[in-house]
């Protein structure tokens, strides 16, 4: 009874201000994710196959201060994190490179911040209704999705950045997690300073298994039975002439950059012993020190994980 309970008000707390988003670009977004993919009842419609790691997130450069008072910079934080697959298919396989998603849930001093990150290095369009045309063009066929790309130029520069990029097989425990959304940080004067940031293994994370169809939880658990696991939190500092509104144009080029924090990872476990299966990875729940763009993708985020996370808590309840 209490469990129904607190997963029916979670419902009612992910839905809230949906409504308000622009038209109902969030809900057909997921509406063809699903129609894409097909459902997994009771599971997350992107980003569908995945488990669960603890961690702890830990301050290593001051130097970060001058920007920021969030207490994640100021004092060890206790993480629930998730890796994850992109896409909707609860079978990918592991055996085949892809691209990759990691949610952290950082706990510090009474607050809560969210991070929702993926491994590419931007995103192929930048609004919620691209890429809700594209999302749509998916569904319809390759014929769609070509028309679309020849009238997006967002889509052609991502297109070819990422025929360019490696397809080595890596585990998740190998790979680097990026912002891809603009955020600001904010100092306790009140400036504020553009940023992005990646998540860096620390060292080298190798396939150390046999590939086949699901074996990244065993390699995982297996380089962490070997050795530490762990991501350094590289903070970019944008420059003046960098895009901070526009997720799908990169920063390029020198830029300072702080390694603001280590997340070192203490285990991992399956998403139903652990406890990441019922976060909602919402990339505008921040701690103090941070402030979002205003980049209208970090919204629809937000509102296309709302409807997710209420559709998939009303199938957990319905069984």
């Amino acid at each position: 009874m209490i469990k129904t309970a607190v997963s029916l008000s979670m419902i009612l707390l992910a839905t809230q201000g949906v409504a308000a988003s622009s038209g109902n670009t969030a809900l057909n977004t997921v509406n063809s994710f699903e129609k894409l993919f097909g459902v997994t009842k009771g599971k997350r419609r992107n980003h569908t196959k995945g488990f669960c790691f603890d961690a702890t997130l830990v301050p290593n450069n001051a130097a970060i201060k001058q920007y920021s008072i969030s207490p994640i910079f100021t004092g060890e934080s206790q993480v629930i994190g998730r890796l994850s697959h992109k896409g909707g298919n609860n079978k990918a396989a592991d055996s085949k490179p892809a691209e990759y998603g990691m949610g952290l849930s950082i706990s510090s001093t009474g607050s809560t911040h969210l991070m929702s990150m993926n491994t590419l290095d931007f995103f192929p369009v930048s609004t919620p209704e691209a890429f809700a045309e594209l999302m749509l063009a998916k569904t319809q066929g390759k014929s769609a999705v070509k028309a679309f790309k020849n009238k997006n130029t967002d889509l052609q520069r991502f297109k070819a950045h990422t025929s360019k990029k490696s397809k080595t097989l890596t585990p998740y425990e190998g790979s680097t997690y990026n912002s891809i959304n603009s955020f600001y940080l904010v100092n306790d004067a009140g400036k504020e300073t553009a940023i992005r940031w990646s998540f860096v293994p620390s060292k080298t994370q190798s396939i150390v298994l046999e590939p086949k169809q699901d074996f990244f939880y065993e390699n995982m658990q297996h380089n962490l039975n070997s050795g530490e696991i762990s991501w350094d939190m590289v903070v970019t500092i944008a420059n003046k002439d960098d895009a901070i509104d526009n997720a799908a144009i990169q920063w390029t080029g020198e830029h300072k950059q702080i390694i603001a924090a280590t997340l070192k990872v203490s285990s991992i476990s399956t998403e139903q012993a652990g406890q990441c299966d019922t976060i909602n990875y919402d990339p505008l729940v921040v701690s103090s020190g941070f402030k979002p763009s205003a980049d209208p993708l970090l919204q629809a985020r937000r509102d296309s994980y709302a409807i997710t996370l209420g559709r998939r808590l009303t199938e957990k309840n319905a069984k």
